[in-house]
């Protein structure tokens, strides 16, 4: 530490970013500031002068690192773009809420998808919502669908025919070059202005069409466009807010006055709210609102494409004038932000932040049950502290083939499917101890490389098994000094092996007993899941590769085509020589195999379509 402090008078009184790194060299914490030197030297006082989560970071800091910027607003995105690189263990995370389904529109493929999904995994995807009723989004769905034939197939494949959907006017059949690209993206750019809110100009649009095709005595299309009309009139009258002036604009409440912290963002086009996002703040260390509130706002607006002109707020960040310069670098514009006092824009702001509290309220009653069954985990191991992030560990194979093993995550008691991680065995293929040590080491030497796929660290291993399994865990930890708890969960018995390997057998009513089965039985699906899944691909390239004629060229050409092996093996010799660059022979030789147990013994298409 004397070391650091020495090294503080080499630190310019210039804007920057800093680092700071624990000794293995990882970044656990980025920040940013006005004078790198006065900032740094205000970490390193006697540590009863700090808070207690600052003191804690400080005596994990081995060394740090600083990077000079030509002013602040330049270490505002630099400090960004660092935290999203590191995700480092003492900065804020924001995690959103997957809850609840969102409508999602693939705008960076030729011939976008619409889908309901939960997951936001992309930044090029338009998404709406979320939706608080998941009925109501697949009707919401059906009638859009209706009005915007576009597909809604999740990968978009050639087919010599389309699909039913194309017979229901449901879908313009990009699948068989039914539709130009050009046609088909004014579809979607209809039902993306109307999910933004501008029913009336979609309405305006679609009458005109109407009076075209009865001009032109197209009286079967006029008509389709008049059901089209009410039923947009009909999703409009759903719309649960609306307001007297189109305003253009997002409502941004942050609850940061106790835990758990919350930012909600509404968004209104238009007048009326066509989004809501919500997103969980979880900083390593007390920060105050003002702090919580300017991080929200930078981390939420540098992923998000569709920034208005003004913004309403409850909180004003700290650093206002500096954020506003920030936003004009990002729109090239002015953004207004600030907190209204009266009239409907205040109305709308008390609105955002009630529904923040009741979010609030919910999430906390829930954390309550998982935190009980937590702590009564903790009691029952006689651990010193509660585990908050739970990794478990499970090992699947059919007969030592296709060897794989899972990685399953708990944080603070329920399932953290972004962290869940898979591993294919490639050492030990028939021997269920040595794969686990394989996928543990995997594991561990990733953390220690800093991949943030396999960070922060587990306080808690639990593995699928016995005592062998327990003892495989131990001596991979102990090889690679680590300290930290490994239990073993047996089937059947459903008893556990604590550290020591001393069992332990408990009520089946337990509640930390039943979290630790639903960690043990997640695992094991994700196990199993994974090894049928390798299993069906080798299935599936096995068939294929034993066709004479048949390479790695026309393999993709058939499966890019049909989709698959088992709809391949219903299609005609003729269908399949209509695929460009197969021909009648290579597509006579398919038909053959795929319809001759002779010829590949121990194959049928229904087994393959069942895989």
């Amino acid at each position: 530490m004397e070391e650091l402090k020495e090294r503080l008078k080499d630190v310019p009184c210039k804007p920057g970013v800093y680092l700071f790194k624990d000794r293995d060299g990882r970044v656990i914490y980025v920040g940013k500031a006005k004078l790198l030197r006065n900032r740094l030297r205000s970490y390193f006082q006697p540590p009863q002068r700090l808070e207690p989560k600052v003191r804690a970071m400080v005596s994990r800091v081995a060394d740090f690192d600083y990077i000079v910027t030509g002013g602040e607003v330049e270490a505002l995105i630099l400090e960004n773009n660092l935290i999203k690189s590191y995700h480092p263990r003492y900065n804020i995370f924001m995690r959103d809420d997957k809850t609840y389904p969102y409508l999602k529109v693939t705008t960076a493929e030729p011939f976008p998808g619409v889908y309901i999904t939960r997951e936001k995994k992309d930044g090029v995807s338009r998404y709406f919502g979320p939706y608080t009723d998941a009925a109501a989004l697949r009707e919401t769905v059906r009638l859009l669908t209706g009005i915007f034939p576009l597909r809604t197939c999740k990968t978009l494949k050639k087919q010599p025919r389309p699909c039913l959907n194309r017979d229901l006017d449901k879908c313009l059949a990009p699948c068989s070059s039914k539709v130009t690209v050009e046609e088909y993206r004014g579809f979607v750019d209809g039902l993306i202005r109307f999910m933004e809110g501008h029913h009336a100009e979609v309405i305006k649009q679609k009458e005109q069409e109407m009076q075209a095709a009865a001009a032109a005595l197209e009286f079967e299309k006029a008509a389709r466009l008049r059901d089209q009309i009410q039923s947009i009139k009909s999703l409009e009258a759903r719309q649960k807010v609306s307001l007297e002036k189109p305003y253009n604009l997002d409502v941004v409440a942050t609850a940061v006055d106790e835990k758990p912290y919350l930012g909600l963002v509404f968004k209104i086009r238009s007048g009326r709210v066509v989004g809501k996002d919500t997103y969980w703040l979880h900083p390593a260390m007390d920060e105050p609102g003002e702090e919580l509130s300017s991080f929200f706002l930078r981390q939420y607006y540098a992923e998000n494409c569709d920034i208005p002109d003004e913004i309403v707020i409850n909180t004003i960040p700290a650093d206002l004038s500096l954020l506003q310069e920030w936003f004009r670098g990002l729109t090239g514009r002015k953004t207004r932000l600030y907190m209204p006092q009266r009239g409907e824009k205040k109305a709308l702001l008390d609105m955002v932040m009630e529904n923040a509290r009741l979010l609030r309220e919910e999430k906390q009653h829930a954390e309550a049950h998982y935190q009980k069954a937590l702590q009564q985990l903790s009691r029952d191991l006689e651990l010193d502290f509660i585990p908050q992030r739970i990794e478990g560990y499970d090992v699947s194979h059919l007969s030592g083939e296709e060897t794989v093993a899972s990685m399953v995550v708990f944080t603070a008691g329920k399932p953290d499917k972004k962290s869940y991680r898979r591993f294919k065995i490639k050492l030990a293929q028939n021997d269920d101890y040595a794969s686990l040590a394989e996928a543990l080491r995997r594991r561990f030497a990733e953390a220690r490389e800093g991949n943030p796929s396999f960070l922060p660290e587990p306080d808690l291993l639990l593995i699928d098994g016995g005592l062998g399994q327990l003892n495989t865990a131990k001596e991979v930890l102990r090889e690679l000094e680590i300290e930290i708890p490994v239990i073993a969960l047996a089937k059947r018995e459903e008893v556990i092996f604590r550290q020591d390997g001393s069992p332990l057998k408990l009520s089946s009513r337990n509640q930390g007993l039943m979290l630790l089965q639903r960690l043990r039985d997640e695992a094991h699906r994700f196990a199993i899941e994974y090894n049928r899944r390798r299993r069906g691909k080798k299935l599936t390239k096995s068939v294929l590769d034993d066709i004479e004629g048949i390479g790695p060229r026309r393999k993709k050409l058939l499966l890019e085509s049909f989709g698959s092996v088992a709809a391949l093996s219903r299609a005609t010799a003729e269908e399949i020589a209509a695929v460009k660059g197969i021909g009648s022979k290579a597509a006579q030789a398919v038909y053959r195999a795929l319809h001759s147990q002779d010829e590949i013994p121990g194959y049928s298409a229904n087994y393959i379509e069942k895989n």
